[in-house]
């Protein structure tokens, strides 16, 4: 139960990765809220806070990328501090550079890895970037 009690919220479209991560995230005790992007979003997070970070898809439907949400998260003062990762299937040679240099965290592709999924978001939580190629 290494994620005992960590808030994590999830911002995905794809069902089945959102299941996946979640299944996997609360297995280690993880307390798991998340929303697929959309009008309610900010009230999901604010009702879901404190939060540990944020998982952050990066390619959306109708030319929203994870990006431009970024840009929306940090601009909310209760949320310019907490950890947001990449998780997506973007080519990490050219997703990795532009994450770190926009500010997330991390990123760690798609699909996650079973085993050392809850483990990499530990150590986001506890400080350390981590930016993942397949």
């Amino acid at each position: 139960m290494i994620l005992y009690r960590k808030k994590i919220f999830i911002i995905e479209d794809n069902a089945a990765n959102l299941a996946i991560m979640k299944i996997l995230l609360e297995r280690e005790g993880a307390l798991v809220g998340f929303e697929r992007w959309g009008k309610t979003t900010f009230e999901r997070l604010e009702a879901f806070s404190p939060i540990d970070v944020i998982l952050l898809d990066l390619m959306f439907p109708n030319n929203v990328t994870g990006y431009d949400l970024f840009d929306e998260i940090r601009a909310v003062e209760a949320y310019k501090t907490v950890p947001i990762v990449a998780v997506s299937a973007a080519y990490p040679a050219e997703a990795i550079p532009k994450t770190r240099d926009k500010g997330f965290m991390g990123f760690i592709p798609k699909p996650v890895e079973f085993e050392s999924f809850a483990a990499q978001i530990l150590k986001i939580i506890n400080g350390e970037p981590l930016f993942l190629a397949n």
